[in-house]
C-alpha cells in the first residue's frame, strides 16, 4: 500500500466529488418540486432553487464534507494498521464495518432511550407525586422570573409568597413601574416571541383573527403574555403581596431564613420565617452611570435611561444628544429621539460590539440557534451558521428580508473600526452582541453617528477616545445596571454572604453555601431569552425544594461556580446561550430533553420543528418531568411560528442538510468526549 493510500483511500476523493454533485442536484430538483416554491415562483422555481442552492448549500456542505473526511480519517489509519497486523481482508472493509458499527450502535442506543438521562427518567413517578413536607416559599419579585417562580412551586405544592415593592406585577414590562429599569411603549424583546414565550401556556394574546404571530413582542404584547400566563395558572391568587419591599435576609436555626419586610402603604416593618427562598428581582434595579473626566464641568442636562419616558422626547427636539451605551436599549432610543426631532444623535461604544438586524434570513437571530446548529462541537455551531445564515442575508436568495448591502459599511465601522482592540475580534463570541434595526435607520438617514468611548467631558462638548470632539446639549446614560446590585444585599447570621454576581451561583442559580436559596433570572445568555432559562431554573428549584432532586456538597458546588466563571471571563453575559444552559438543565438537573428519536419514529413533523426551529421553552414540555405534549405542540405548531409559507427563510436554508447532518452530528458527538477544550465540547452539554 502506497504512502497516499494510507494517508486517505484512493476511493475517497471521487467518492465525495461525486456524492457532493448529486447531493446538491438533488437538492435543485427537490426544492424546485415542493409546492411552496412552485406556488411562489410558479415556472421560474428550478432557476430560484438554483440560486438559493449556490447560495446557501454549497458553502454548508462543502464544510460538512470536509468535517466528515477530518473525522473518519483517523480511523481510516487505524483500519489500515489493522489490515497490515491481520492480513484479514482489505483496509477498506476494515473501514467500512467500523463506520457501520459506529452507526448501528448510534440507532441502537438511540432507539433504546440512552440519548437522554435515563437515571432521572426512571424518576417520572416520585416526580409526579407531591412533596414529602409542603414548605413555606418566599419569592421577591413578581416580574416575569417570580411569575414562573412562584407558578412552579405552588404547582408543587408548597405554601408561596410573593412580595413585591411596586404597586402591581410584571417588572420591567409593567408601565405602572416608577424605577429600576421601564419598558416604555416602543421597547421591543430582543429575542424572536417564539423564543420569548412561556411553555406550558400559549398566549391568548394573539386571537384567531391575527393572521400572523408577531416576529418580536412589544412592550405591551409581552406584557400581555405574562398576564395571560398568571390569569391561566392563577398564580398571585391568594400569594402576592404588592407595595411591600423586602430589606434583607436573616439565617434561622434549622436552615429557614427571616425576611425582613416593610409594607409601603403603612410604613410598617415586619418579620416572616420561610423554609426557603426565592430571589427574582431582576437584573434592573440599581443603574450604573458611567463616571469621565469632567463629567462635573458639563453644564447640559445628563441622565440615566431609566428615566426616560416617551413624553421626554420632545424636549430634545432640534438638540445634539449623546446616547452612551450601544445595547438594545440605547438602539430604542435613538429611534424614539430621531423620532422626535432631534438634531442629531451621537452613540458613545465603548467596546466590541456586534450589532446585527432584528431579522436575519427571514427570522429573528436566536431562530438559528437550532439543536441541528448546537448538535455538535462549539466549531461546528459558529460554522453552520456563519455559512448557512450569512450568504442568504447578503444576496438576495431571501429578498423579502435580506439585509442591505450598504448597512455592512456601517456595520463594519461599529464592529472593527470602532474596536478598541483589534487582535480580539477573532473570538466573536465574547462581544456583546445588539440586535438593532433603528441603529442602522438612524445612521443612513444622516441623523445618527456611532462614536468611540468617551475620554473626558468639557462645559458643551464631549472629547472621544480617537480624538473626535462633538458639541453635545445632552447626555442620556443607557449604560444598564450594576452587576448584582438586584440581589439582596443585606444578610446577617451567617459567615457566607450571598454572591452578588450570577457568575459565583451553582450552575447560575444556586448559592453554593445556601443551598435553600435560589436566584432565577439572572442566567442570561450572550444569545437567547431569558425566559427560557428562567422557566427552566424556576423547574429545578421547585424539585430541590420538593427534596425531589438533590445537590452536591457546597465544597463542589463553589468549584463548579469557579471553573464556570473562568471559562466565561471573556463572555458579556453568564453564559454563551440560552438554548445550552436550558438544554443542560433539562439533560442533568429535571429530565425533560425531548427524546430525538422517539420523535423522529413516531411524529416526523414534530421532530422537524424541534430540529430545525429555534430552542424554545415548548422544547422542554414534550416528555419527562412536567410534560405538557399538547400544549407544547401547540406552541411549536403556532401559525407562522417557526417557518413562514410566503417566503424562503433560514428553515428552508438548514433542511437542506439533513441528509449530510444525519452522518456528521453523531460523529461529531464521539469526537467531542475524546477532545478536550472548548472547541470541541459539544454545544448542547456545556453552556459555557
Amino acid at each position: 500500500m502506497s504512502i497516499q493510500s494510507f494517508a486517505y483511500p484512493e476511493w475517497m476523493f471521487p467518492f465525495v466529488f461525486w456524492s457532493f454533485g448529486l447531493t446538491l442536484l438533488g437538492l435543485v430538483v427537490i426544492n424546485a418540486l415542493r409546492p411552496k416554491y412552485r406556488r411562489l415562483y410558479g415556472g421560474s422555481s428550478i432557476l430560484i432553487s438554483l440560486r438559493n442552492t449556490l447560495l446557501t448549500a454549497i458553502p454548508v456542505h462543502i464544510y460538512m464534507w470536509i468535517m466528515l473526511i477530518v473525522v473518519w480519517t483517523p480511523v481510516w489509519w487505524l483500519a489500515v494498521l489493522m489490515n497490515g497486523v491481520t492480513g484479514i481482508g482489505t483496509a477498506t472493509e476494515w473501514f467500512l464495518t467500523a463506520v457501520m458499527l459506529f452507526y448501528s450502535w448510534w440507532l441502537v442506543r438511540g432507539l433504546n432511550g440512552f440519548s437522554i438521562n435515563r437515571e432521572l427518567a426512571a424518576l417520572a413517578a416520585s416526580d409526579a407525586a407531591p412533596p414529602a413536607i409542603r414548605k413555606r416559599v418566599a419569592v421577591v419579585g413578581a416580574g416575569m422570573a417570580g411569575l414562573v417562580a412562584a407558578k412552579e412551586l405552588k404547582e408543587e405544592g408548597h405554601d408561596v409568597v410573593v412580595f413585591e415593592r411596586t404597586s402591581g406585577p410584571g417588572g420591567v414590562w409593567a408601565s405602572s413601574k416608577a424605577k429600576g429599569g421601564v419598558a416604555w411603549g416602543r421597547t421591543m424583546t430582543s429575542t424572536g416571541a417564539m423564543n420569548s414565550t412561556l411553555s406550558d401556556s400559549v398566549s391568548q394574546v394573539f386571537h384567531p383573527e391575527h393572521e400572523k404571530w408577531p416576529r418580536h413582542f412589544n412592550r405591551d404584547q409581552f406584557h400581555g403574555v405574562l398576564t395571560d400566563y398568571e390569569a391561566r395558572h392563577g398564580v398571585f391568587a391568594d400569594t402576592l403581596q404588592c407595595e411591600t419591599e423586602v430589606l434583607g435576609m436573616a439565617a434561622l436555626p434549622g436552615d429557614r431564613w427571616q425576611l425582613s419586610v416593610r409594607d409601603h402603604t403603612t410604613g410598617e416593618t415586619r418579620d416572616e420565617a420561610f423554609d426557603a427562598v426565592t430571589i427574582c428581582t431582576g437584573l434592573n434595579k440599581e443603574a450604573y452611570t458611567p463616571e469621565f473626566a469632567g463629567q462635573d464641568r458639563f453644564r447640559g442636562k445628563q441622565s440615566h435611561v431609566e428615566a426616560y419616558r416617551p413624553s421626554d422626547a420632545t424636549q430634545y427636539a432640534g438638540k445634539r444628544v449623546l446616547v452612551v451605551g450601544l445595547g438594545e436599549t440605547s438602539s430604542d432610543l435613538v429611534k424614539d429621539l430621531v423620532d422626535h426631532g432631534v438634531a442629531h444623535v451621537f452613540v458613545s461604544q465603548r467596546g466590541g460590539t456586534f450589532v446585527i438586524p432584528r431579522d436575519v434570513a427571514n427570522l429573528p437571530p436566536d431562530h438559528v440557534e437550532t439543536r441541528l446548529n448546537h448538535d455538535g462541537p462549539m466549531f461546528h455551531r459558529f460554522a453552520m451558521i456563519m455559512l448557512g445564515v450569512a450568504p442568504a442575508s447578503l444576496f438576495p436568495a431571501l429578498s423579502r428580508y435580506r439585509i442591505p448591502p450598504n448597512i455592512f459599511r456601517h456595520f463594519w465601522q461599529i464592529t472593527v473600526l470602532n474596536h478598541p482592540n483589534k487582535l480580539g475580534l477573532w473570538r466573536m463570541g465574547s462581544l456583546n452582541w445588539t440586535k438593532s434595526d433603528s441603529i442602522y435607520e438612524a445612521i443612513q438617514a444622516g441623523r445618527a453617528t456611532v462614536l468611540r468611548d468617551i475620554k473626558r467631558l468639557t462645559e458643551g462638548s464631549v472629547v472621544f477616545e480617537n480624538g473626535v470632539e462633538e458639541k453635545i446639549d445632552a447626555i442620556i446614560y443607557a449604560t444598564g445596571y450594576r452587576p448584582g446590585g438586584s440581589l439582596l444585599p443585606q444578610m446577617s447570621g451567617t459567615d457566607a454572604p450571598l454572591p452578588q454576581s450570577a457568575r459565583d451561583l451553582y450552575k447560575l442559580t444556586i448559592p453554593p453555601h445556601h443551598p435553600n436559596v435560589a436566584v432565577i433570572g439572572y442566567a442570561r445568555g450572550q444569545i437567547g431569552a431569558i425566559t427560557v432559562s428562567s422557566e427552566m431554573q424556576a423547574r429545578w428549584w421547585a424539585l430541590l425544594v420538593s427534596g425531589k432532586r438533590s445537590l452536591p456538597p457546597s465544597d463542589d458546588m463553589a468549584r463548579f461556580a469557579d471553573e464556570l466563571r473562568h471559562k466565561g471571563r471573556r463572555f458579556h453575559q453568564p453564559n454563551r446561550t440560552t438554548g445550552t444552559f436550558a438544554y443542560s438543565l433539562a439533560r442533568d438537573e429535571i429530565g425533560c430533553e425531548p427524546d430525538m428519536f422517539k420523535l423522529f419514529v413516531t411524529d416526523l413533523r414534530l421532530w422537524f420543528a424541534v430540529f430545525l426551529g429555534p430552542i424554545c421553552s415548548a422544547h422542554f414540555r414534550l416528555r419527562g418531568h412536567g410534560a405538557r405534549p399538547d400544549l407544547a405542540k401547540e406552541q411549536l405548531f403556532i401559525r407562522h411560528g417557526i417557518q413562514c409559507e410566503d417566503y424562503v427563510d433560514s428553515v428552508d436554508i438548514y433542511a437542506n442538510t439533513l441528509p449530510l447532518a444525519t452522518f456528521l452530528v453523531p460523529a461529531l458527538g464521539a469526537w467531542s468526549r475524546i477532545l478536550p477544550g472548548f472547541f470541541f465540547r459539544n454545544a448542547t452539554r456545556s453552556y459555557i
